[in-house]
């Protein structure tokens, strides 16, 4: 189970990657950040896992904070944005967050099937 988020961080990075691409804003950062995020994938130590999940879940609280301020400052300013436009951060961020902290173990979820 906690490869799983593993896939979605190289997934997110791939994302980065293509959309970067078609904008034409590719830089060798965006290699560099492949790199990282399937660095849990390659080496496959748990301590790798914990650091690395720690490390998103920490960023994705940050990035949370962030949009709910952007919110605020925006209600206050009288200059309100659609829905989506913060949707769309939360639903994001909330997501990371949730794949770090089952690569912390945190959050542990069973898979085990029940006999009936």
């Amino acid at each position: 189970m906690i490869k799983i988020p593993s896939f979605y961080f190289v997934g997110l990075a791939f994302l980065n990657l293509i959309m970067d691409s078609l904008h034409s804003k590719f830089s060798f950062f965006d290699v560099i950040f492949i790199i990282l995020a399937g660095l849990p994938l390659l080496v496959d130590k748990k301590w790798l896992y914990q650091i690395f999940g720690a490390l998103v879940s920490m960023s994705s609280l940050y990035i949370v904070f962030a949009v709910f301020i952007s919110n605020i400052k925006d209600i206050q300013q009288n200059q309100i944005q659609p829905l989506w436009t913060y949707g769309m951060g939360y639903v994001i961020s909330l997501v990371t967050l949730f794949f770090g902290l089952i690569m912390t173990r945190i959050i542990s979820i069973n898979l085990k099937k029940s006999v009936v």
